[in-house]
């Protein structure tokens, strides 16, 4: 009777030691809950995050959830508009947010952010009759998309001088203005055009106006402060690419793509 008690009792105190110890990890690395990794995405963010046979995938979110194993996490990813993502940061409403967001400095009052795990281009996606061309002087007085609070609202005067910018919250509403021409081009993410080119090749999809996004690669934005999970997702990045998991997910999420020439760390030039 004694060793059966004995034998109840190591069955309950084991598992709540291995909960405290947990515990105790999560919050050294500074999450919201412990041994939990709290994401916000925009689920319609492809190739970065989006559903996938009723999954949440993409580079943002695998990459994330090697990250987490790393950590001795669970990720937890929660769906919504992009505008919303850094506010939910900031306001402690989720640990982190993914999808490809740069670091900028006007995004660096808000939040802090991880170092810079990518880099790319931007494009203006255009149906084939619109009048756009590779000059950047071809979208004045054209109505131009883009995705509220992306780099390519921040930068749209510079980028696109005398464009009309007309604000979207999320990548498929831009999309569904430009399929019925209320607008006559799309300035997001290179690699969001070419899905949109492979999920909707009837349309002719064309980018012709590409614009490099070097200066400005993409971090994990957390709350301002939070100095012991910034550091956890640096450390964790930095063996994720040297021990090939960054490159094998570039590559299976970039299909086409060339190998970098350089991995991250990625570093925010200045005057971005």
């Amino acid at each position: 009777m004694r060793f059966r008690h004995f034998l109840r009792l190591f069955a309950i105190v084991v598992p709540l030691s291995f909960a405290a110890a947990t515990a105790a990890q999560a919050e050294d690395v500074g999450t919201l809950t412990p041994g939990k990794l709290v994401a916000g995405v925009d689920a319609n963010n492809k190739p970065y995050s989006y559903i996938d046979d009723g999954k949440m995938t993409g580079f943002d979110v695998e990459l994330l959830r090697a990250i987490a194993t790393k950590l001795g996490l669970t990720a937890d990813f929660r769906a919504q508009d992009f505008s919303g993502l850094l506010p939910s940061v900031a306001n402690q409403q989720i640990d982190l947010a993914a999808g490809s967001i740069s670091i900028t400095k006007e995004r660096l009052k808000m939040v802090d952010f991880s170092e810079g795990y990518l880099t790319g281009l931007l494009s203006v996606a255009t149906l084939p009759d619109s009048p756009i061309t590779s000059d950047p002087a071809s979208v004045k007085g054209k109505r131009i998309g883009v995705v509220q609070g992306t780099i390519e609202d921040t930068y749209s005067d510079s980028y696109l001088p005398g464009a009309q910018i007309v604000r979207f919250p999320n990548l498929n509403a831009g999309f569904l203005s430009l399929r019925s021409k209320f607008i006559d081009g799309y300035f997001v993410d290179k690699t969001l055009v070419e899905g949109l080119q492979g999920k909707y090749p009837q349309m002719n999809i064309a980018d012709k106006l590409d614009i490099s996004a070097v200066n400005l690669p993409a971090g994990f934005p957390v709350h301002k402060g939070n100095a012991k999970l910034e550091a956890a997702l640096n450390k964790t990045i930095d063996e994720l690419v040297a021990d090939g998991t960054w490159l094998k997910l570039y590559l299976q999420f970039h299909p086409g793509y060339p190998k970098p020439a350089n991995l991250p760390p990625y570093v925010m030039k200045t005057g971005s």
